[in-house]
C-alpha cells in the first residue's frame, strides 16, 4: 500500500508498519496537530501526534505538494521534508539540547518521525498569555550562534562550506521568503475586491501607505539582496515564535523547511520582529494591573537586548576557540563582521513586520486583541517601527540602539495618540 497521502486514518498502520518504536502489540491513538489555535500556525503541513496507552508519543510529519491551509491549488514542493529532515540531522551534531530527536526518515513518502515536545509549549501563546522565560535568550543566543558559527567557512573548509551552500539551495521555499518579506505583492482587481472583503479596511489603508513610500522600498531592496546573495552560514529562515517549543528549563527549535545558507544575521533579526509584536500588544492586553502589564513590556524589551547580547557574546567565543588561523589572528575582522551584524538584525526585524503586517497575514499576537481599534492601533505602531528599523539601520552600533528606536517611536506615537484622543480614537486602550 501506498503511503504517499497519510491521513489520520491511515497514519497508525504506517507507524506499525514501517517503525519499530511502539510494541506490535501497542494500542495507538492520533491526533491531527492543526485543529486547534494554539497548535501553531499549521499553515503548511500535515502533522500528526501518536501515542500509546502508556504515553510515549511520537510526531509523523509529512509533506504534501501543496499547502495544507490553502489546499492543492497551493502547490509546494514535497522536497522540504527531506531538507527539513537533514537540517535536524546536522544541527543537532551542532546543538542536540535545542533539536527535537530524529526517529526515521522516509524520502519516499515524504516524511519523517521525531521527538514530541508536547510537554513543552508553542512560545508565541505562551508569550500572548503574559508568561515569563529568562532563560529563554541564553539558549536562543546560543542555538543561533553555534549554528551560525560552525556552518560558516570561518570554521568550515572551503569545500565543505560550499557543499553546504549546494545542498541547502532549497530554491523553491526561499523564494517565498525572498518574496514576502520585501516585496508587495501586486493584487488583480478581482484579487483586492476578495480581499477588501476579508481584511479591515483600515488595515489595508495602512499596508498601502507603507508600500506607497518609494525610499522604503529602496532600502527593502537592498536588504532583499543581502538576503539573497550572503551565503554566510546555514540560517533557519522562518525564525519566529511560533517554531520554538519552551518550558521554564528546555526549548526546542522546529519547523526547519526553509533553511539555506545566508547571512547570520537574518534569522536574529527575524526573530526580534516576532518579539516587537507582543512588546506592542502588551499596550492593549487587559489582564493584569497596568504595573504588569508596564513590567512585561520591559521584559519584553530586556529579551530582545539579550538575545542580541548573547548571540555576540557565544559567536565571539566560539570564533577565538574555533576559527580558522586566517581568522583567529584578526579578532579586528571579527568586530567588523558583528558591526555589520547589528545594523542588518536591526533592518530584518523590521522586514519581519513588513512580511506579516503590511503582507496583510494572520498575525495571532495582535489577532488577539479583541478591540478591533486596539488592533488597528497594533498594526499602525508595528510599521511605524518597521520603517524606523529599515531606515535608520544604518545609525545603529549596538543593541541598545535598536532598543532606543523602538521605544521612541512607541512614545512619540502614544503621545500624538493621546493629543488626537476624541477624534474617532476612543476604542484605544494605552495600559
Amino acid at each position: 500500500m501506498s503511503y504517499s497521502d497519510l491521513n489520520p486514518e491511515i497514519v497508525i498502520e504506517y507507524i506499525k508498519a514501517y517503525t519499530n518504536i511502539f510494541p506490535a502489540e501497542a494500542i495507538l491513538d492520533v491526533y491531527e496537530i492543526g485543529g486547534e489555535e494554539e497548535d501553531g500556525d499549521g499553515f503548511v503541513n500535515h502533522i500528526y501526534r501518536v501515542w500509546d496507552k502508556t504515553g510515549k508519543s511520537v510526531i509523523v510529519k509529512q509533506a504534501k505538494p501543496y499547502m495544507r491551509i490553502f489546499g492543492k491549488a497551493a502547490k509546494l514542493t514535497t522536497k522540504r521534508n527531506q531538507t527539513e529532515a537533514a537540517i535536524i540531522k546536522l544541527r543537532a551534531a551542532i546543538t542536540p539540547e535545542y533539536l527535537p530527536e530524529m526517529y526515521h526518515v522516509d524520502p519516499e513518502n515524504n516524511l519523517f518521525v521525531y521527538e514530541d515536545c508536547s510537554r513543552l509549549k508553542i512560545m508565541r501563546f505562551e508569550l500572548i498569555k503574559g508568561k515569563s522565560f529568562p532563560e529563554f535568550p541564553k539558549k536562543i543566543g546560543e542555538y543561533m550562534a553555534k549554528s551560525n558559527f560552525y556552518t560558516s567557512e570561518i570554521y568550515l573548509d572551503q569545500i565543505a562550506h560550499k557543499a553546504l551552500e549546494c545542498k541547502f539551495m532549497n530554491p523553491e521555499m526561499r523564494q517565498i521568503m525572498e518574496t514576502g518579506q520585501f516585496l508587495k505583492r501586486y493584487l488583480s482587481d478581482n484579487e483586492k475586491l476578495e480581499k477588501l472583503s476579508k481584511v479591515d479596511p483600515n488595515h489595508l489603508a495602512m499596508a498601502e501607505l507603507f508600500w506607497d513610500k518609494r525610499e522604503v522600498r529602496v532600502e527593502l531592496l537592498k536588504l532583499r539582496a543581502i538576503y539573497m546573495k550572503r551565503s554566510e552560514c546555514l540560517v533557519h529562515g522562518d525564525l519566529h515564535t511560533s517554531n520554538i517549543m519552551i518550558g521554564e528549563n528546555e526549548m526546542k527549535v522546529i519547523d526547519m523547511e526553509y533553511p539555506f545558507m545566508g547571512p547570520l544575521s537574518s534569522d536574529t533579526g527575524y526573530l526580534i520582529g516576532n518579539l516587537i509584536y507582543e512588546y506592542i500588544a502588551w499596550f492593549h492586553h487587559t489582564e493584569g494591573t497596568r504595573e504588569s502589564r508596564k513590567a512585561y513590556r520591559k521584559e519584553i524589551i530586556g529579551y530582545i537586548s539579550a538575545v542580541v547580547n548573547e548571540y555576540i557574546r557565544v559567536y565571539s567565543e566560539c570564533w577565538d576557540k574555533d576559527a580558522k588561523p586566517i581568522y583567529r589572528e584578526y579578532p579586528e575582522y571579527r568586530e567588523v563582521v558583528l558591526k555589520n551584524y547589528i545594523k542588518e538584525v536591526c533592518g530584518f526585524a523590521g522586514c519581519q513586520i513588513v512580511s506579516r503586517v503590511a503582507g496583510l497575514l494572520p498575525l495571532p499576537d495582535f489577532d488577539a486583541l479583541k478591540n478591533p481599534v486596539s488592533r488597528n492601533c497594533a498594526r499602525r505602531l508595528s510599521l511605524l517601527i518597521a520603517d524606523a528599523l529599515i531606515m535608520r539601520r544604518e545609525e545603529v552600533d549596538a543593541v541598545e540602539d535598536i532598543i532606543k528606536i523602538i521605544e521612541t517611536i512607541t512614545y512619540r506615537y502614544f503621545d500624538v495618540m493621546k493629543a488626537l484622543k476624541g477624534q474617532d480614537l476612543s476604542g484605544i486602550r494605552v495600559k
